[in-house]
């Protein structure tokens, strides 16, 4: 019986492996791309078997079709992918040339990753795993929908895409509202905000470069971009704002019913800032924690300001967003003072108050 129950588990161990060697994260860049242009594939190889590869790591792929073909054993330079950081490489393709295949017979992307000689491999990225690498299909774009994104829970590091149909994007709207005068512009630009336009990249003359569209064909333009390194700001995002025209206003391009466009990012945990004192009973001998929770600033943007009699602390605040620390020791400023309370503000950088307050010290009975 003993031997059954062995010769089971060895069975079970090459798949329990694969659970384990996933690919952690499969990203690309542009989010959207074409098959017949240029995309960069990124792959984060953490928890896989090749997570201490620092030498090469080879792409081998078998869908749409298996251009490295009979040389597993020894991948060929083609498939070689570079070395980011950490973790994460990536590999830098035109699809229809890196796999010999017809544009607009791909659809997606399969395979795994390896060692040069296969004695390490990924678990595949691949539909029955979820990880397929797809194309957009630009069909409902070309002919319904005026506009799109991806990925749809948009990741202030990481690739996103914005598509317009400027044939279908709305003008005039003052007046009588037409459809279609953007398609007539020869460029397209973004007038675009986050969160509401909280934080804005204007579409004026010296925005000129950052803020034009691509244009793919068929009155279809697409903006790229790592949305913090657009915006310059590291903060959560839960929607982007737009309005789309040429390079000098005259002709725009507004969503249905000549609104702007709104992009709802979905998945997206909105963190409530939040800024507390602990302990909340504390003597002129404790240590003070001044505790922030802040999505959208990092612990450089907070400052914070305690008063102690004659005696005036001011730091920053440490810590890994969104939750910060700073710790105050009242023993040494307060050892020869006799006060009954002391003041504690939290600023930005900026100067907005965020916490504003006195803190009554308790007593100490001796």
């Amino acid at each position: 019986m003993k031997r059954y129950l062995l010769s089971a588990v060895l069975l079970l161990l090459p798949f329990i492996g694969m659970c384990q060697n996933a690919i952690n994260e499969i990203w690309t860049q542009p989010a959207i791309f074409k098959a017949d242009e240029q995309v960069t594939l990124f792959f984060d190889v953490k928890g896989t078997q090749l997570e201490t590869e620092t030498d090469a790591i080879y792409l081998w792929s078998w869908f749409p079709s298996e251009p490295d073909a009979g040389n597993w054993a020894n991948s060929s330079d083609f498939a070689k992918l570079t070395h980011v950081e950490g973790t994460v490489w990536k590999i830098t393709m035109v699809p229809s040339d890196y796999y010999h295949v017809a544009a607009d017979q791909i659809v997606s992307l399969y395979g795994l990753l390896k060692t040069k000689d296969g004695s390490k491999v990924s678990d595949a990225f691949a539909p029955d795993k979820g990880n397929a690498i797809n194309l957009y299909n630009f069909t409902d774009i070309k002919n319904t929908k005026i506009s799109d994104f991806y990925p749809k829970t948009i990741k202030g590091d990481r690739p996103f895409s914005i598509l317009i149909n400027a044939g279908k994007t709305w003008s005039d709207c003052a007046t009588n509202a037409t459809q279609g005068a953007l398609a007539t512009a020869s460029e397209v630009h973004m007038h675009s905000g986050l969160n509401d336009w909280k934080v804005i990249v204007e579409n004026n003359p010296a925005n000129l470069a950052k803020t034009k569209l691509t244009h793919l064909g068929d009155n279809i333009y697409r903006m790229d971009m790592i949305p913090w390194e657009y915006y310059g700001q590291e903060i959560a995002i839960t929607k982007v704002n737009a309005v789309f025209a040429n390079d000098t206003w005259s002709k725009l391009g507004f969503d249905t019913n000549c609104a702007d466009f709104l992009f709802n990012s979905t998945g997206i945990v909105v963190v409530t800032p939040s800024y507390n004192l602990f302990p909340q009973k504390i003597t002129k001998k404790d240590i003070l924690t001044l505790v922030a929770v802040n999505g959208d600033l990092d612990a450089s943007d907070l400052n914070y300001e305690v008063t102690m009699g004659t005696t005036k602390v001011t730091g920053k605040f440490e810590g890994i967003k969104p939750n910060y620390r700073a710790y105050i020791d009242l023993v040494t400023p307060l050892k020869e003072q006799n006060v009954d309370k002391i003041h504690v503000t939290i600023k930005t950088n900026s100067g907005a108050n965020l916490l504003d307050t006195d803190m009554a010290l308790t007593p100490i009975v001796n």
